[in-house]
């Protein structure tokens, strides 16, 4: 009929096929002048707006159609539209709430940003009941795995779950995916050489088994002011950037492309830019047509009291695993809480020990009581006795006890290598 009016019973179709499943009734209709003017109904060719009940704004794309519902099923012809490419989550990461019961809270709180942030991809980790590859394990438990554009869009993304429901989260270092090509050895069963996306670093080959490994890559163009270029270039080499090339663009400003790691750039590449050039240096990433390339990396475990703590863990080239290893157990050292125990921090790759840190037990001296003596002088058969009790208690307290893990901890992780 062409008129579309309040209170008729419409569809959603992506213009190829419709049901009745998603069918809404039209609450207000209107034209927008520019601002919205509610005329209660849209005749043929007349541009406006529609309000349905939508709940979810990912159910209405580009190129969404709205029909009648005594028009589906028939035989009509569709308006095309030239279709866009959906965003694309640029890194994703693990978000865990900080109680331990706290995570239907949170989903249902970052369900309802997601009807305003279509930026974000939201999708379970794990049960409650999964095992500790899949979820957070002891340390964090179940959680979200959430799709973000940007480091910038994190920090939004905590922020926002902070002011508007008073939620504070704990969100993990940005993952990468990798390529992994298990090759044939004596030590396994594979014939020809098979590869694998690997994202959760819960999946990557053990020590000693024969594998090689490929990383993205994003070609990275920088434009600084030519005072800074030495420190841009420097900052380039230092996060393994190849094939750089500098032109000047005039008298005042540079222009830098070069070809670069995507884990390199998720890891806090941008502030250091900043830091850098002193705010004035600007940054742009664009995909590569290969966008993998073969390099020498190993994953570098973290490790409290001997348990291997995953969300902690994190991917380096050889060349500089030992110095970030060391670099994070320091930083580790300063944030973790200090614990009725001894907490000894410890980073593992490559089955190697390469970084330890300890962290000292608060001390409680049994041998006094409220600032006076407790134990008579002259008896040091009784004083050794109670020091080697405390010591029993201590021992299996760091057997058991667990270790509150922060978001400065996964911060620490994040800023490696500064």
């Amino acid at each position: 009929s062409g008129t579309l009016s309040e209170g008729d019973r419409i569809s959603i179709t992506n213009g190829t096929s419709s049901s009745l499943a998603d069918s809404f009734s039209v609450q207000e209709a209107g034209l927008l002048l520019p601002k919205p003017f509610r005329t209660g109904k849209l005749l043929r060719g007349q541009m406006g707006y529609v309000r349905f009940g939508l709940r979810d704004p990912r159910q209405a794309q580009p190129g969404t159609v709205l029909i009648l519902n005594k028009h589906v099923g028939k035989a009509m012809d569709m308006p095309t539209f030239v279709e866009e490419s959906e965003s694309k989550s640029a890194m994703y990461a693990s978000v865990h709430p900080l109680e331990a019961d706290g995570f239907e809270e949170l989903n249902a709180a970052v369900e309802r940003l997601a009807l305003n942030d279509t930026g974000i991809e939201v999708s379970k980790t794990s049960s409650l009941g999964n095992t500790e590859s899949s979820s957070g394990g002891p340390f964090l438990g179940p959680g979200l795995r959430v799709g973000f554009q940007g480091l910038l869009h994190v920090e939004v993304f905590r922020q926002r779950l902070s002011d508007e429901f008073g939620l504070e989260a704990v969100v993990t270092p940005p993952k990468v995916p990798y390529k992994i090509t298990m090759l044939p050895s004596k030590n396994n069963s594979i014939i020809e050489p098979t590869s694998k996306i690997v994202e959760d670093l819960s999946e990557w080959p053990k020590a000693g088994t024969r594998f090689k490994v490929q990383e993205p890559v994003v070609d990275i163009r920088i434009m600084a002011p030519v005072d800074y270029a030495g420190n841009v270039m420097d900052l380039i080499s230092r996060k393994r950037g190849t094939d750089l090339v500098s032109k000047p663009m005039d008298e005042d400003t540079w222009l830098f492309t070069a070809r670069m790691p995507w884990a390199e750039v998720v890891t806090r590449f941008h502030d250091d830019l900043k830091n850098t050039t002193s705010g004035f240096g600007s940054l742009d990433t664009s995909p590569v047509e290969d966008g993998m390339e073969e390099a020498d990396l190993s994953k570098v475990d973290i490790m409290l009291n001997g348990d291997i703590v995953q969300p902690l863990a994190f991917v380096s080239h050889k060349t500089v695993a030992q110095g970030q290893a060391r670099q994070v157990c320091a930083k580790l050292k300063e944030v973790l809480p200090r614990q009725q125990f001894v907490t000894i921090i410890q980073a593992k790759a490559d089955g190697k020990i390469i970084a330890s840190e300890r962290i000292q037990a608060y001390r409680k001296d049994v041998l006094t009581t409220g600032g006076s003596k407790a134990v008579g002088g002259g008896d040091i058969t009784r004083k050794k006795k109670l020091l080697e009790k405390q010591k029993r208690g201590k021992k299996r307290q760091q057997a058991s006890g667990t270790v509150t893990l922060s978001q400065a901890a996964f911060n620490s992780v994040i800023s490696r290598g500064n």
